[in-house]
Formats: C-alpha cells, sequence, structure tokens
C-alpha cells in the first residue's frame, strides 16, 4: 500500500491523506470524518478505517478540513475542494475515479451529504457547481444532516449554532444553502444511512428524516439501523456496522 499526504490549499489543514493498495486501477473512496466540526477532531481518527479499506482493494482518500474556529462558510468550500481534487487528482495516482463512493461519519456524514447535493446549490452559494462529482455510492453513518433539527435538539452542546454562526432564524440564507435537509439531492447516487439505535451523541432521529427529505425527492435511499449500537462502531474496522459498509462497497465498486 502507498501511503502520503496530498494538499488542496495553502491552510495547515487543507490537505488529504491518500491510501492507495497495490494492484490496477483500484477504484476511488473520499472519506470525510466527524467531530462536531471542532478544531480538536482529526483524520486520524479514520486512520484505522483508511487502512482497512485499502487492505481490501478500495483507493481511500482521506480529507481534513478547518472546522468552526473559522467562519462559516470556510468549512464547505474545503469539502468542496477537496472532493474534487480528490476525483481529479485520482487517475494520475493509478486509481480508478470513474468508480468511486463518497463516506462520512456524524458531522462528516452531514457534510458528505452536503456534497452529494452541490449539482442543486443557487449558483453563488458556497461549493455550488453544476458538474460537481456525482457518487456511485455514498455512506453516511450517524449524520448530522438535518442541522435546522439539530440546532433545535441542542446537538453537540450547539455545536450545529456555532458552525453556522447562529440557529435557523438568525441566519436562514446559510442554512438553505448548508442544510442537507433543505437541498435538492444530486441525482442518481444510491444513498445508504447507517445508525445505531443507541446513538446519543447524534440521535436515530437524524437519519430518519433526512431519509424521509430524500425519498420525497425521489431519491434512491435506505436506512440500516443498528440494534445496540452506539455512535462510534464505525470506527472500528472489527464492528459488524463496518463490514456492512464494506460489502456495500464491494458490491457497488468492484466489478
Amino acid at each position: 500500500m502507498r501511503r502520503f499526504i496530498e494538499p488542496y490549499g495553502e491552510h495547515p489543514r487543507q490537505f488529504g491523506e491518500w491510501f492507495i493498495p497495490d494492484g490496477d486501477r483500484p477504484p476511488l473512496v473520499i472519506l470525510v470524518h466527524g467531530g462536531y466540526w471542532r478544531p480538536v477532531w482529526r483524520l486520524d481518527i479514520e486512520e484505522a478505517s483508511a487502512r482497512e479499506l485499502a487492505s481490501h482493494g478500495f483507493a481511500v482518500w482521506s480529507i481534513e478540513y478547518r472546522t468552526y474556529e473559522f467562519p462559516w462558510p470556510t468549512t464547505m468550500i474545503d469539502i468542496a475542494t477537496a472532493i474534487d481534487q480528490g476525483v481529479a487528482e485520482a487517475a494520475r495516482h493509478g486509481v480508478d475515479p470513474s468508480r468511486r463512493a463518497l463516506l462520512g461519519h456524524s458531522a462528516g456524514g452531514g457534510l458528505a451529504a452536503w456534497a452529494s447535493s452541490r449539482r442543486g446549490l443557487p449558483a453563488q452559494a458556497p461549493g455550488a457547481d453544476p458538474a460537481a462529482p456525482i457518487f456511485d455510492l455514498v455512506v453516511l453513518h450517524a449524520p448530522v444532516a438535518c442541522l435546522a433539527l439539530g440546532s433545535r435538539d441542542h446537538l453537540g452542546d450547539g455545536a450545529v449554532d456555532t458552525f453556522m454562526g447562529g440557529r435557523p432564524e438568525d441566519v436562514p440564507e446559510r442554512y438553505a444553502v448548508t442544510d442537507p435537509a433543505a437541498l435538492l439531492p444530486d441525482p442518481d447516487a444510491r444513498r445508504v444511512l447507517l445508525h445505531g439505535d443507541a446513538d446519543v451523541e447524534v440521535p436515530l432521529a437524524q437519519s430518519e428524516a433526512y431519509l424521509a427529505h430524500l425519498r420525497a425527492h425521489g431519491m434512491p435511499a435506505e436506512l440500516t439501523v443498528m440494534p445496540g449500537d452506539g455512535h462510534y462502531e464505525i470506527l472500528d474496522p472489527s464492528s459488524p456496522v463496518s463490514q456492512m459498509r464494506r460489502d456495500l462497497l464491494a458490491r457497488t465498486l468492484l466489478r
């Protein structure tokens, strides 16, 4: 396996890490870490998952980004730029970008959900791009994908309001172009939500509400509830939910 850092901007947190297995043109998996957008959490929390996915034949682009110590919409711009670069640079690294998936956990799941709605954003919105990458598969684990709901429920001790710079009634224009539950999802991608029913960090209601939003727009989407799981099992490659995610990736990309 080849493992190396690649910057996508000039700031120290604008970089990603590649985990590329041996073999001919492995498919691309882009991984977005969580942590309620707090600066203490970094992409190293996904290292075990990235290494394990690479060992199963997937080339992983694990991305770092600036968090809520920088004002909105810094994080969104970083996520869009990092994803675009991963897709654009994959072939140069011997990776097949025509087979690609997007994964996100927790707040990273919300960011991945937003990134899979960029084509429908208003032209002047941060990250808007009518030609943004569409993925064969988007897997969201315990995503913070309904920001207005998360603000109302005071998730993460008010992390949503800190990230957005206010409540929905304070900055409605920001929520309108950032909250995945307020956006038109990009077409075609298959979206799978995974969520533990014992999760006290991000309640199951987040995935249920986002699933209802996707289905209301006619998007192919499904939710698998993991009995007894909390919030962090996905970070353990040996967990049943990680195995389920690998199986989804294999069925979709290893063809």
